[in-house]
């Protein structure tokens, strides 16, 4: 009888030997069960400008095709292009092309917006790389065809029950709401989308100059995010946003929704956010005698008639602020308002247009259930918004605006909307419309 003695160095050898073949078919396994994700999306917009300005009618379409692995020890990685192009139908006059379809020169262009990293395990989630970010400041969303984009590091965990806490160093974005490019990937500074223009010679002139790019006086920076969300019967979500020598933001907004009877429900929101410059760009904005510390309060409430699904709400927002004040609305792709307004452009020697502003905002939503295969909602609403004087002369706005949705199948979404805008500032003074197909694979 022949007895094998088998050593533990020898196992650890035949270990080692077989290492290499064993994640090699782990990773062809991953690939295996890679899948394809993304959208195609059509749609145009039309703004009927007031004032002798042109029309614009800009048609776009594009969207995103990816590609994500198997798992690999806990890991997979994401990679996603996006596009958007006119097929040769917009103008050529690009007076008469949507600021947002394309890039900031109007022009077709495609990126690859996503290519990240993505680590999972057990409540943990840690992405790094190009990604999408979803929270009140820093966010993606469906406005046009490609949205904002970011390249970060973000953690969050989910270990307690109806709560999630995130952690991400965002680096840089591109995107529509980015200032000196929508399709490249610039520090978070840089692509700032703050109000203050200054001429040449330092002094505020919004009328005869370009918003300020912030890295020229802070440096190529980023942003840390914390967050932490809470949601079960209520609601409650606090966030800060550290801009490093540039903006800090804390957020907060929380929800209570009430059960009247089995024919009403209710709730009531209410939302806070405050800015203040840090670091260098505070110090160079006292060297101007101007700040940029506001703040935003805002209250909604929500009454929903269960029997046909009809909620009724009404919004009010509040800034503050004066005309040494430099705002930051959206600065980051963020529109977390209860009540959404029109970008205001400062003009003359104020930092600001949105100082001090008040809207109010009353809305209906009503459900469709003809034909019954198709999930229909229109939302019909009327804003008010009123600007000091002192900030922005005559640039009340009266806001009608439309919005209907449709689920045409699993996949298939379908939207209008229509925004008719009365204001005396020819600015302002436009209706706008936009139409959209997007289909999610």
């Amino acid at each position: 009888m022949l007895v094998v003695k088998t050593s533990k160095v020898s196992l650890f050898c035949i270990g080692l030997l077989s290492a290499p073949a064993l994640y090699a078919q782990t990773f062809i396994d991953a690939i295996s069960q890679s899948q394809v994700y993304g959208f195609a999306k059509s749609m145009v917009v039309y703004d009927d400008k007031k004032g002798g300005r042109l029309d614009q009618l800009t048609p776009g379409f594009g969207g995103k095709l990816g590609v994500e692995t198997g798992i690999i020890s806990d890991f997979k990685i994401k990679l996603a292009g996006y596009t958007a192009t006119d097929l040769g139908l917009a103008s050529q006059n690009a007076k008469e092309t949507d600021l947002y379809m394309f890039d900031i020169d109007k022009k077709p262009f495609s990126v690859l917006g996503e290519a990240q990293l993505i680590y999972q395990k057990n409540h943990n989630e840690l992405i790094l790389g190009r990604q999408e970010i979803s929270s009140p400041l820093i966010e993606t969303y469906d406005y046009r065809i490609i949205p904002n984009l970011y390249q970060a590091y973000t953690f969050s965990n989910e270990s307690f029950d109806n709560q999630r806490l995130t952690i991400s160093y965002v680096e840089k974005m591109t995107g529509l709401d980015s200032l000196v490019s929508f399709s490249d990937f610039k520090s978070m500074s840089q692509q700032a989308y703050t109000s203050l223009a200054l001429d040449a010679q330092g002094q505020v002139d919004a009328d005869n100059s370009d918003i300020l790019d912030l890295s020229t006086v802070v440096g190529h920076n980023g942003v840390w995010m914390l967050g932490w969300q809470y949601d079960k019967t209520h609601s409650l979500q606090i966030w800060n946003y550290l801009g490093v020598d540039t903006l800090n933001t804390w957020y907060a907004d929380g929800q209570l929704k009430l059960t009247l009877n089995e024919t009403f429900k209710a709730s009531i929101q209410a939302q806070i956010y405050q800015v203040s410059a840090v670091g260098k760009f505070k110090n160079f904005l006292e060297t101007k005698h101007l700040n940029a510390d506001y703040e935003l309060f805002g209250v909604k409430a929500n009454l929903t008639y269960l029997p046909k699904e009809i909620t009724f709400s009404a919004a009010y927002n509040h800034y503050t602020g004066n005309e040494n004040t430099v705002t930051a609305f959206g600065n980051w792709g963020g529109y977390p308002e209860f009540v959404g307004i029109p970008f205001l452009n400062p003009e003359g020697q104020v930092a600001s247009a949105v100082a001090g502003t008040q809207a109010g905002k009353l809305a209906v939503k009503l459900p469709f259930y003809y034909p019954k295969n198709l999930k229909q909602t229109l939302v019909v609403s009327y804003i008010q918004t009123q600007t000091p004087d002192k900030i922005l002369l005559n640039t009340d706005m009266r806001i009608w605006g439309f919005i209907y949705s449709a689920n045409l199948s699993k996949q298939l979404k379908l939207r209008l909307s229509y925004d008719d805008r009365d204001c005396s500032n020819p600015r302002y003074d436009n209706a706008y419309s936009t139409a959209s197909l997007r289909y999610e694979f």
